[in-house]
């Protein structure tokens, strides 16, 4: 006779506990605790919290320069990652002028800046 959830089913919730799987009237439910936040096992983050930052569309100057590279952000066009006003300040131009320079140019002034 199966009790609760399988190992294999449960192997992939890193905050399965057993004993809470069962109410005391023997009906199942959810063997996950509950998070407080503040109480979290190493490496476990909320879930909320990390899809968050994958889909931050802007970053602060002083996050992607000097090699910084927030997870999620392509290192290659971390430019892409400014607010249009952080950009013009940080480069002197807009976008659709640093998007018309010469690839060379491009990557001299990122680098200028500190965001190669």
């Amino acid at each position: 006779r199966v009790r609760g959830e399988p190992p294999n089913f449960r192997a992939h919730f890193a905050g399965w506990d057993f004993r809470l799987s069962k109410t005391s009237n023997g009906t199942p439910r959810s063997g996950l605790q509950p998070s407080s936040g503040a109480n979290k096992g190493p490496g476990i983050r909320d879930g909320r919290e990390v899809l968050e930052e994958l889909n931050r569309e802007h970053y602060p100057y002083e996050e992607l320069k000097d090699g910084k590279c927030p997870t999620g952000v392509n290192p290659c066009n971390k430019e892409d990652y400014l607010c249009d006003e952080e950009f013009e300040a940080v480069f002197g131009m807009t976008r659709e002028k640093f998007t018309s320079l010469a690839k060379w140019k491009k990557v001299n002034l990122k680098k200028e800046k500190k965001m190669f």
